[in-house]
């Protein structure tokens, strides 16, 4: 009789109607070799082959699990649902088109047995587009590896480096400090659980450990910014509340985080032009004026809108220049496509 075996780390995989991108996931998870894995797949109602293809997988790997909720729940609620599940000592989050990189669970478990005062470890993740391109690695930018004690940790992930959870190795203890995702942060509710997790300290390495698609047609690219704002504004009071930083710390974050806003609110107004969303690109003009004083980036946002939505040959040559700019971002990190490409797969 062939003993049982107890899982060390759970990955959990939401997933809704991914069911090809999915079979991918789940093989990076149970591939991962030197560590005794659970997989728990997460449906959110597809109604579509998703089951199927679960249930196949499982048929060649005991260690995949499945759950279907009886109608959709929403994406966020889904993520909770499965975090509260958890009953291993580890545990990682991965959405259904992304994937795990060879080594990465064992490479992350050995750090941590050797900080066990560490209630994380974070890889590289690599933000790769569905052409492959590497458009980003945010942990590239850290000037350094290792421990982390609060607060250097959370300063550490202002202005754009906070890392991308889906190449993250948490301690299910960690939960029990923080707690679990807060709904009312909506579309951020990722980054408000990683802000609320850095009051903790951590360990960082640059290993490539994951792959996260930036993918156009996903609802975080197409949310209206009530879908997010909100819960921007949601997590700054987290960060007030925050008692496990002291009050230089707090302020320095709140600081911070208002500046990444600003920036963060102009930038995806600008986007949303692109693809004719002319009232996002308002609304992110009004947030702008009312919530930052900021008359002039608000003002450009109107009258960009405004020229676009009248004359759609200047809106088509606002989109190629605003493509044209991208691609000079991504041709700037060359480095980067250089050094992981090898490691971006395309969906079968």
């Amino acid at each position: 009789m062939t003993e049982a075996i107890t899982p060390l780390i759970s990955t959990i995989i939401p997933t809704y109607r991914r069911p090809a991108l999915l079979r991918r996931a789940i093989s990076s998870a149970v591939e991962q070799q030197g560590v005794d894995v659970q997989v728990c797949v997460f449906d959110n109602c597809s109604d579509d082959e998703t089951e199927d293809v679960v249930n196949t997988m499982a048929q060649a790997h005991v260690q995949i699990k499945y759950h279907c909720h009886p109608r959709n729940i929403g994406a966020g609620a889904n993520f909770d649902f499965g975090m509260r599940g958890i009953d291993t000592p580890f545990f990682s989050i991965l959405s259904d088109d992304d994937f795990l990189l060879p080594g990465f669970y064992q490479h992350a478990l050995a750090s941590l047995a050797e900080h066990p005062e560490a209630m994380f470890w974070v890889g590289e993740t690599l933000c790769v587009d569905e052409l492959g391109t590497i458009w980003d690695a945010r942990v590239d930018r850290w000037s350094r590896e290792g421990l982390f004690n609060p607060p250097e940790g959370i300063m550490a992930m202002m202005h754009g480096r906070a890392p991308t959870w889906t190449g993250i190795v948490f301690r299910r203890e960690l939960l029990d400090r923080i707690g679990f995702l807060d709904q009312e942060t909506l579309g951020p509710s990722d980054l408000d659980f990683m802000l609320r997790a850095a009051s903790q300290p951590f360990v960082l390495s640059k290993f490539p450990s994951a792959v996260y698609l930036l993918n156009t047609e996903s609802f975080s690219a197409t949310q209206p910014l009530s879908a997010f704002w909100p819960g921007w504004q949601k997590m700054f009071l987290n960060v007030q509340a925050n008692e496990a930083l002291d009050e230089n710390t707090r302020s320095a974050v709140l600081n911070a985080l208002h500046e990444d806003a600003q920036r963060m609110l102009f930038r995806r107004g600008a986007n949303a032009l692109v693809g004719g969303r002319y009232d996002f690109a308002r609304e992110a003009a009004q947030a702008l004026q009312v919530y930052y004083r900021m008359p002039v980036r608000s003002l450009i946002l109107r009258i960009l809108a405004s020229i676009c939505e009248r004359v759609p040959t200047l809106q088509q040559l606002y989109a190629v220049t605003y493509r044209r700019w991208e691609r000079h971002l991504v041709a700037s990190r060359v480095h980067l496509q250089a050094r992981f490409g090898h490691l971006v797969q395309k969906p079968s």
